[in-house]
């Protein structure tokens, strides 16, 4: 009887412990919330609407998870929407396939993500100072390319087809998000890669001398985090079939907000990708909910504040005292 209280003690800490087990039920709870107080709120066309919304944002985190697993950010991340959403539409307007005109964003994306791995990686400068100059440089070159104009004319018939199209019903967006988010919990649970950047997070000295080469684990994921970012923007200028140059306007911070909800930690060494897609949800149902109730904008904008924190807090809390908790014994 005492061996099967322990084991039953023990359960249930470890399951108070699971964050995302936190996450699911307050997902779980703002839904129900939600579907009470507005009336179409239930609807599958509703909850499609919300997952092609934020679509955007769980692909480019399920990189930047392990990004900021290993205590590093990007802030540029809004600005390669940007900038690649301006290049895949002045591509297609100029007659070149979508598919090789996604390639070409794509590779953009490749490019940024290679030189914020050097600044940061191989120079040093860290990544808030590196990071928020490519945010500018982006920004600007995107506004260059297009005189600062939305490009709309002439866009190809078939432009909108991956953030718009269905298959079996499925937005395509959809299925994206499942893509993506399975292969990058492979990668987190099952390679090295995930690993290393768990361990460069939670000690980079003992990583080192573990022989785990931290600066060619940052500079790859850098370079994942950047091609992610550009098929966003691919995604973004297919959703609102144009090429807005200022399009992507804090998609850095909602990437970092679904992080952070997801439970990933700014230091490090601590961080998953399910987390991630969690926490998006919930800061996508908590937009389409307050929309629905017709709750203004700036309101959403401190509600939603309190609510980031107060998760935090919360959760950081209940962990810390869970793990000091004595098992109580039968």
């Amino acid at each position: 009887m005492r061996q099967t209280g322990d084991r039953k003690a023990r359960f249930g800490l470890a399951f108070l412990r699971d964050q995302k087990f936190i996450l699911l039920a307050t997902l779980i709870v703002i839904n129900v919330f939600f579907g009470l107080t507005s009336r179409n709120f239930f609807e599958v066309s509703n909850y499609f609407n919300m997952l092609k919304q934020t679509a955007m944002i769980i692909i480019t985190g399920s990189a930047a998870t392990l990004l900021m697993m290993t205590g590093n950010f990007d802030l540029s991340t809004g600005s390669t929407v940007a900038c690649t959403a301006v290049l895949y539409a002045l591509l297609a307007t100029h007659g070149v396939s979508m598919l090789l005109a996604a390639i070409v964003a794509v590779a953009v994306g490749v490019v940024i993500g290679v030189l914020n791995g050097t600044l940061v990686a191989r120079v040093g400068i860290p990544p808030f100072i590196a990071t928020l100059g490519m945010m500018y440089i982006v920004r600007g070159l995107g506004l260059v390319a297009c005189n600062g104009r939305s490009i709309r004319e002439n866009i190809p018939a078939n432009f909108n087809a991956l953030a718009r199209g269905t298959f079996l019903g499925i937005p395509i967006p959809v299925y994206l998000i499942v893509l993506f988010v399975v292969v990058f919990w492979i990668i987190q649970r099952r390679t090295l890669l995930g690993k290393y950047a768990m361990a460069i997070g939670g000690n980079r000295n003992a990583a080192f001398f573990s022989g785990i080469n931290a600066t060619a684990v940052v500079f790859g994921i850098y370079i994942m985090v950047g091609a992610l970012a550009a098929f966003s923007g691919v995604m973004m200028a297919s959703r609102f079939g144009a090429g807005d140059p200022r399009s992507g306007n804090g998609f850095e911070f909602d990437v970092i907000v679904a992080i952070l909800m997801g439970g990933t930690s700014l230091k490090g060494g601590k961080g998953t990708v399910v987390g991630t897609l969690l926490g998006a949800l919930i800061v996508a149902v908590l937009g389409n909910g307050l929309d629905m109730l017709n709750v203004l904008t700036f309101w959403q904008s401190i509600l939603k504040g309190v609510i980031l924190v107060a998760a935090i807090l919360l959760n950081e809390k209940i962990f810390k005292s869970v793990k000091k908790a004595p098992v109580a014994l039968a």
